[in-house]
């Protein structure tokens, strides 16, 4: 355990990368939970790197991840998952890579360095929740139970992408843009302009497509695929509902005793203080705080009007209940030995001087039962709430099962829901939309016997009485979609046609206005904008209007495709941003192409290193458990 940690200091910042921002920044997120991830276990090895063993199994784990990250716990396509375990993979060897790099480079990173990281870094707030340490026994389970590591080898991880940020330094460190490039980017950027511009959409042209029976009716013939089962499958069923939140629950005193003895733990109380604390910069001004306290000022106003500590100030200097261990040591020490209401000497600590006044302290205790019953009552009752809702669902099933659905609910009170026909994307009375209860009806054969199942509200018992499988519409049925899907096609075809014709007049009138109103368009005017903007119809700037920045006033585009839409701009106004904005935003702009540059020489790195290290014999792939892991994607990527 590190011990250092009760001893925050200052840090050093760092930014990453685009190439570590993709390999290393979720490392250690990536790692934790590649112990906890449910893959079948595998033990050979996909490549070495630089003598470092990259494991087959890392990189189904990393591949689990990148899926999570990407389908949000929805299912994967079996398909899709050796191209991700090919990237995955691609991912492993290039931060082995770059590890062994750093190595060869003699970067190193110490401890002094890991302490500034895990007080200031991403997990700071959840180590050091107001600039104050959790604790030893709070940061060991911390890192249990998010990462599922042991501290040693949790800190070991977070020591290697420091090492991978002093790379990124190393390798980025003299990266410069000149002037004139910011100068030229800063213009880029911040001219504006303003326009005219004529939209046809495919929605109008839709609407002037003349159709009949015949054309449509070849239509469907040729397309009927795309409308096969697109009439979903409908079934009907008969449901009971036991809601959890119906079911009376009685608790006795044992219930209350029994559960309070067997959860001691929930309810000890450490031991702890109402402190209030003024943080200053230096020794001196502590100690002209204390005499004023000492000549009577009142402690909250001095601590509003001085302290440093955004925390507390505007509360008087006030922290409430505060647990022994989890201030700094020096500041720890002072709240819990302090006598009540006595003003401290300045205390020293990294934040800088305390002055010190405890309110109030309270000793180690066990709640009392009568203090914590309401909340083991609210636990207790949704528990047992629980137990007797699927009691009771059970004894339903097996009624409905013996005798039938409408005597097991006759018997226990319940009111029968009988349905009309219904998808498996309807809505239920009572139940609402919920995906397991239609995966049981959809999956059961009907007529088949009662089923239980749960539901947000408790547990239902149902019996699917009939079903409809999915099926074909005659072309009747779906005349009105294949209408529309004709109309839309022959729209889209008719598009850039219509445009061309449009910026052609347009071009030859010098005149967009009186082009688009012979040719049935509408037309639109612009705000001023600029390359980050976005306007109405055409989106974001940065997209096919872009062209307009490249425009002088007066000048007419040619016909540009946005969407569904089709377009022509008029140019009406352009404006540059002027020398004064340029001197107060320049040092923006050259940050932003600095990290662009950045990136790509992180790339070229990478890429060159990687390489190298192929060469040179440093990277090895085990070629039997690349065609394992990644089969045909191997031979595609």
């Amino acid at each position: 355990m590190i011990k250092f940690l009760q001893n925050p200091t200052k840090t050093r910042r760092f930014f990453l990368g685009a190439i570590l921002a993709v390999v290393i920044v979720s490392m250690v997120a990536y790692l934790g939970q590649a112990f906890t991830s449910d893959s079948a276990a595998v033990t050979g090895t996909y490549a070495t790197v630089a003598g470092e063993p990259v494991s087959a199994q890392e990189v189904q784990q990393r591949a689990q991840q990148l899926a999570r990250q990407q389908f949000q716990g929805r299912q994967v396509p079996d398909f899709l998952m050796p191209y991700l375990q090919k990237r995955a993979a691609d991912q492993l060897v290039l931060q082995a890579a770059l590890v062994a790099e750093a190595n060869r480079m003699g970067l190193k990173v110490n401890d002094q360095e890991l302490r500034d990281e895990l007080r200031t870094g991403g997990l700071g707030q959840q180590l050091f929740p107001k600039g104050n340490y959790i604790g030893d026994d709070a940061y060991r389970d911390f890192v249990a139970n998010t990462y599922n590591l042991d501290v040693p080898h949790f800190e070991k991880l977070v020591k290697q992408s420091l090492l991978m940020r002093k790379l990124e330094s190393v390798v980025e460190g003299s990266v410069t843009v000149p002037d004139a490039e910011v100068q030229k980017e800063f213009q880029r950027q911040k001219v504006k302009v303003k326009f005219d511009y004529a939209v046809i959409s495919t929605e109008d042209l839709a609407k002037q497509v003349q159709v009949n029976d015949t054309e449509l009716k070849a239509y469907y013939d040729k397309n009927k695929s795309r409308y096969e089962n697109s009439i979903p499958e409908e079934r009907k069923a008969r449901y009971v509902l036991v809601d959890v939140s119906k079911i009376p629950v009685q608790l006795t005193d044992k219930d209350y005793t029994d559960y309070y003895n067997s959860h001691q733990d929930e309810f000890k109380q450490p031991e702890t203080a109402d402190v209030r604390h003024i943080l200053v910069k230096t020794e001196d001004e502590a100690k002209d705080i204390k005499k004023q306290l000492d000549a009577g000022a009142k402690f909250e106003d001095l601590a509003k009007k001085y302290s440093q500590d955004p925390g507390s100030k505007d509360n008087g200097g006030l922290y409430k209940d505060v647990t022994r261990g989890k201030m700094v040591p020096e500041f720890d020490k002072a709240t819990f030995t302090l006598p009540i209401g006595k003003v401290s000497d300045p205390v020293k600590t990294d934040f800088g001087y305390h002055i010190i006044r405890v309110d109030a302290r309270r000793d180690a205790r066990v709640k009392p039962l009568a203090e914590v019953k309401p909340q083991i009552e609210e636990t207790l009752k949704a528990q047992k709430g629980a137990q007797q809702a699927q009691s009771l669902a059970n004894a339903v099933m097996t009624e409905a099962r013996t005798t039938s659905l409408d005597k097991a609910a006759a018997k226990n009170n319940l009111n029968i829901v009988t349905t009309d026909w219904f998808n498996q994307s309807a809505s239920l009375p009572e139940i609402g939309a919920n995906p397991q209860f239609m995966q049981a009806v959809f999956t059961g054969k009907p007529k088949s016997p009662a089923e239980m199942v749960p539901v947000a509200q408790g547990y239902a018992i149902v019996e699917v009485t009939d079903d409809k499988p999915a099926a074909t519409p005659t072309f009747e049925q779906a005349r009105k979609q294949v209408e529309e899907q004709f109309r839309a096609e022959r729209a889209a075809s008719m598009l850039q046609k219509k445009t061309e014709e449009l910026a052609d007049k347009a071009r030859s009138m010098k005149d967009l206005k009186k082009a688009a109103k012979e040719e049935g368009a509408k037309v639109m005017t612009s705000e001023l904008v600029d390359p980050s903007g976005q306007v109405p119809d055409l989106g974001p700037m940065s997209g096919p209007a872009t062209v307009v920045f490249d425009m002088q006033p007066g000048q007419i585009s040619g016909p540009l495709s946005v969407q569904n839409k089709g377009v022509v701009i008029a140019l009406l106004d352009k404006q540059a941003p002027t020398a004064a904005d340029y001197d107060k935003q320049k040092e923006q702009v050259r940050e932003q192409l600095l990290d662009q540059k950045r990136g790509q020489v992180m790339n070229l790195f990478a890429e060159k290193l990687q390489e190298r290290m192929q060469k040179d014999g440093q990277i090895k792939v085990n070629k039997q458990e690349a065609q394992r892991l990644f089969g045909q994607a191997n031979a595609a990527g």
